[in-house]
């Protein structure tokens, strides 16, 4: 069994690695090969090309990265023609791996999408071109399913691998080093280098801001493995307060907080699922942000804003996302009491189902491969 993979940001190469693991549990005979990251390495993926580090959001940035991922489409496309695998598994990273799906389609690969396409946010024609390739659509959301079934794809509604993953170690303050009286903020800038190259000056200026007045906050940098570690150190020293760069335990981090500011994506909803309180920013060129308000088709952009159908969290989009309106925010959350929100945040993980998506996943894929490519769920997805 031939299983080749392809994901393009550290947080597909997080969901893709859980994936391979169950994989290798459920057919060891299985060969695993594509593009990812470090840790779909480390469950033993063979990993061709690595563009978790250069991954980027949004239409004018795309368009700078176009010639480098035109060179890697070109790059994956060989090795579809060579290695000929049983499957392709396109894990988020829409705008590529839609591409690559339609050449592993005329290839007679089968496509499976695990994290696919948001059809929910951008609308049904995106679920049809997915319709179009796809053998299988495991869907993680539940406002997924009936999308992709109404553009005729076979769908199975699996859940969300976090409602299983996001777990903090007990007395995570102790293992921090942090004391209990403390009040700490938890500051995450992002994964892509896009992201932390426009929101981390605003994360630390508002940091100082917070610290002005209330001068006992201590503050917690969260370095993404995909970021070197010397843009937060540079930016971060120049600073009149100690700020600390943790690199790893977030999930310790968050559950610690006493609030956090974070980058839109799947760390909002991971800080959701331990209950933290935070202030979601999001910045991006004015050529996306016009293109994404005629485009998109939903009310929030944070997804635990989304999943709850209302603003749980404040949002501080484009211009508003700044150190003065940032610090606004973390301020108010520091002197409320946040129960009633950490048990609204606790409740979205009713949302994304029981546990043991990704083993669901792996268990779709395998019969697929058997079945000649062939969904065992497809027949009544329809």
């Amino acid at each position: 069994m031939k299983i080749m993979l392809s994901a393009g940001e550290a947080s597909g190469d997080l969901n893709a690695s859980a994936l391979a693991d169950w994989l290798k549990k459920l057919a060891p005979e299985s060969e695993l090969f594509g593009m990812g990251g470090p840790k779909m390495a480390a469950q033993g993926v063979r990993i061709l090309k690595d563009p978790t580090g250069q991954s980027v959001i949004g239409f004018s940035e795309a368009l700078k990265a176009l010639p480098k991922m035109r060179k890697l489409l070109g790059q994956m496309e060989a090795a579809l023609q060579e290695e000929r695998p049983d499957c392709l598994v396109a894990v988020d990273f829409p705008g590529f791996n839609m591409k690559l799906a339609r050449i592993a389609h005329s290839l007679g690969v089968p496509v499976v999408f695990y994290f696919a396409p948001s059809a929910w946010a951008w609308g049904k024609g995106r679920a049809r071109q997915v319709a179009q390739t796809a053998k299988l659509v495991l869907c993680v959301f539940p406002m997924e399913e009936q999308v992709y079934k109404e553009a005729g794809a076979p769908v199975r509604y699996i859940g969300h691998p976090l409602a299983e993953i996001v777990k903090a170690q007990p007395n995570p303050r102790q293992i921090l080093g942090i004391g209990p009286e403390t009040r700490l903020v938890a500051l995450l800038p992002g994964s892509r280098p896009g992201e932390v190259r426009t929101l981390l000056a605003e994360l630390l200026s508002a940091a100082q801001l917070v610290h002005a007045e209330m001068p006992d906050v201590q503050f917690i940098l969260s370095h993404a493995s995909s970021i070197p570690l010397d843009v937060l150190e540079q930016q971060a020293s120049s600073l009149a307060l100690p700020v600390r760069i943790l690199s790893g335990n977030t999930y310790e981090l968050l559950a610690a907080a006493d609030a956090a500011v974070i980058a839109s994506g799947t760390a909002t909803l991971e800080a959701a699922l331990l209950g933290t309180p935070m202030v979601i920013v999001y910045r991006t060129s004015r050529v996306t942000w016009f293109l994404g308000k005629l485009l998109l088709k939903i009310s929030f952009i944070g997804l635990p804003n989304i999943l709850a159908g209302k603003r749980l969290v404040p949002e501080l989009l484009q211009n508003q996302a700044n150190g003065k309106s940032i610090a606004r925010e973390v301020t108010k959350l520091l002197r409320s009491d946040n129960s009633a929100l950490r048990r609204e945040l606790n409740s979205l993980k009713e949302k994304l189902g029981q546990g043991g998506a990704a083993r669901r996943a792996a268990e779709e894929i395998i019969a697929l491969v058997k079945g000649g490519g062939k969904s065992a769920h497809s027949a009544d997805s329809q």
